[in-house]
């Protein structure tokens, strides 16, 4: 009867580390959308936004060379930020992930010895 509880309290044991091990990997894959073409896009729509309001007559002709070279440089100092943001959020993720496959690894090992163990008290 004692083999049966340790038996039950190691297959408790070894699905508590699976769960665990799914989170981790599913919340590492979470930031799809931080893609550079996202924000390749929305740098144009801003952009574009100074051309509408000089054709409305929001901003003079005279100005809008200056306020678009000043919008551009605010848009690619922005994308530089968000983009290093996102490489060290892609670090972070991916060590989840790693980490994450470390766990199941290890799940799987005390698997097969838990099998085995069970194997050699049969006979």
């Amino acid at each position: 009867m004692a083999t049966k509880k340790s038996v039950e309290t190691v297959r408790e044991e070894l699905r508590v580390l699976s769960d665990a091990g799914e989170k981790a990997v599913t919340d590492a894959t979470n930031d799809n959308w931080l893609s550079p073409e996202f924000w390749t896009m929305a740098g144009a729509a801003v952009t574009n936004l100074v051309t509408v309001a000089v054709l409305i007559g929001w901003i003079d002709r005279s100005n809008a060379d200056a306020l678009m070279t000043a919008v551009a440089a605010l848009i690619g100092a922005s994308q530089v930020i968000v983009v290093n943001t996102a490489l060290v959020w892609k670090f972070i993720a991916n060590r989840s992930q790693v980490k994450a496959q470390m766990v199941d690894s290890r799940l799987r090992y005390l698997e097969a010895i838990t099998v085995e163990k069970m194997r050699a008290e049969r006979f």
